[in-house]
């Protein structure tokens, strides 16, 4: 037998822990906590052809894998307050790039069989997610929520974008629920590093953000109507935004239309003027118009919806997020550095972000058809065709032209288990343009044979396993 020797303040502690109070004590520190959180698994597969508009791409694509978990705990209600913490980790790219390496400062690969984020050091981040108190008073139908949380708006990632501040909702009225906010520090996922955020270590916006909003829903013998308006405002960034929404549903239609609008600040003060250098286009608005039928009242296992986006202003940017609640099929149009459609208020990979004398101009319509081979299983087919008119420059720098660009999206959802879901698809994404829009100026004389092209293919395979607790 192995004899193992501990100092003297090691046994008083082990003894310590070894007593019956501690044990019951918590025992009952975790008695009632709510658990709940997800494990997810993604492998994303991207394949470029003239990536960029560059024949001579030489990247043509990579693989990543990605993993996150998630753990949300709540305390039982003692005297009207609530705990709740949340802890996550996302690793946030671990790219084998096919097996070829690593791109140098050159644009070439070296180091073969070697990828970014691989092994066994750090790869992503790990931290807590949420932090918060929760009051819950006797005398009104109301939750007051103080501390860091996730920001639950349809203008934001209700997965990754989170605040710290107060959330108040109110549902005293029926068929209503209002909401009040304010926050002295928020952060979201969808920007591109450096330029509104100066290092991805610094991913809080530290500017007041206030919003508003109000929810119904009617449950009525023709059907249920439901409604959302939302407000918004950032201090010195953004003057004023909303959300509105109106649908209707019964077992076998529904309708749905939402519109949005940005009025973004253009101050001296402005992050966007110290980005950009100028002002940018401070109105911008989006409209979503979707309709769909269920044929499953009678035994046809099939499910099909339309949609169309546009917008009136000469900018489209409304979103914190660059999805949020937006109706929408297909995933890989948007946040696209080739399609050049981003709704996002901020820098995105994909973003075009309009100056005071430039525009942009979407139109975009998208079809879903999907069937239950099983009670468990569906397969179905996203359709994406759109168009993204761009004006740029001025003077006799002044340029424009049309991005047309077509997504076709096969894709499988098994729901294995009440708990774990297995989701794949494979989307394929046509992209064609003007010189101007190819080259990123008005000076055609430029253009090189050899090199530049009109055009963009990429096709994305990704499978996820997600399970849910």
């Amino acid at each position: 037998m192995k004899v193992i020797k501990l100092s003297l303040a090691t046994c008083v502690a082990l003894a310590s822990l070894s007593t019956g109070s501690f044990a019951q004590s918590l025992e009952e520190a975790i008695k009632g906590i709510d658990v709940s959180g997800m494990l997810r698994y993604r492998y994303t597969d991207n394949r470029y052809d003239n990536q960029g508009f560059d024949k001579k791409e030489l990247t043509k694509g990579n693989a990543n894998h990605q993993w996150r978990a998630e753990a949300f705990f709540k305390t039982p209600v003692i005297n009207n307050i609530a705990m709740n913490i949340g802890i996550g980790y996302h690793n946030l790219q671990q790219n084998t790039n096919h097996g070829k390496g690593i791109l140098d400062a050159n644009g070439s690969y070296t180091n073969d069989f070697v990828g970014n984020g691989l092994g066994s050091g750090s790869d992503g981040w790990f931290g807590v997610r949420e932090l918060n108190m929760v009051i819950i008073p006797d005398s009104t139908n109301t939750t007051i929520k103080v501390g860091k949380m996730i920001m639950q708006t349809p203008l934001n990632d209700t997965l990754d974008d989170r605040a710290t501040g107060i959330f108040i909702t109110n549902s005293d009225l029926n068929h209503w629920t209002f909401t009040l906010g304010a926050f002295d520090s928020w952060s979201i996922d969808d920007y591109q590093t450096g330029y509104l955020i100066p290092t991805p270590n610094s991913e809080s916006f530290a500017k007041p953000f206030y919003t508003a909003g109000a929810i119904s829903n009617y449950n009525t013998s023709v059907g249920d109507f439901s409604s959302q308006l939302w407000l918004f405002n950032a201090t010195d960034m953004i003057d004023f935004a909303g959300f509105g929404e109106l649908a209707w549903q019964n077992s076998m239609f529904h309708l749905k239309g939402q519109y949005a609008f940005s009025k973004l600040n253009s101050d001296a003060n402005s992050p966007w003027t110290s980005v950009y250098g100028e002002k940018i286009k401070e109105g911008n608005d989006l409209y979503t118009l979707e309709a769909g039928v269920r044929f499953h009242d009678y035994n046809i296992p099939v499910e099909e919806k339309i949609g169309y986006w546009g917008n009136t202003q000469d900018g489209y940017a409304v979103s914190l997020d660059d999805e949020g609640s937006f109706q929408k099929v297909g995933q890989i149009w948007f946040e696209n550095a080739a399609t050049g459609v981003s709704i996002s208020m901020f820098p995105t990979a994909g973003q075009n972000m309009p100056r005071g004398f430039e525009s942009n101009e979407l139109s975009m319509f998208y079809a879903n058809i999907n069937y239950d081979i099983l009670e468990n299983l569906n397969i179905g087919i996203d359709y994406v065709n759109g168009t993204n008119k761009i004006s740029r420059g001025q003077g006799t720098a002044r340029y424009s032209g049309d991005i047309d660009f077509q997504e076709i999206n096969p894709y499988i959802v098994w729901q294995y288990t009440k708990s774990l879901r297995i989701f794949a698809h494979y989307s394929i994404l046509t992209t064609d343009t003007t010189k101007q829009i190819a080259l990123g100026n008005a000076d055609t004389a430029a253009w090189d044979n050899t090199r530049n092209t009109d055009s963009e293919d990429r096709n994305r395979l990704r499978v996820e396993i997600k399970y849910t607790f």
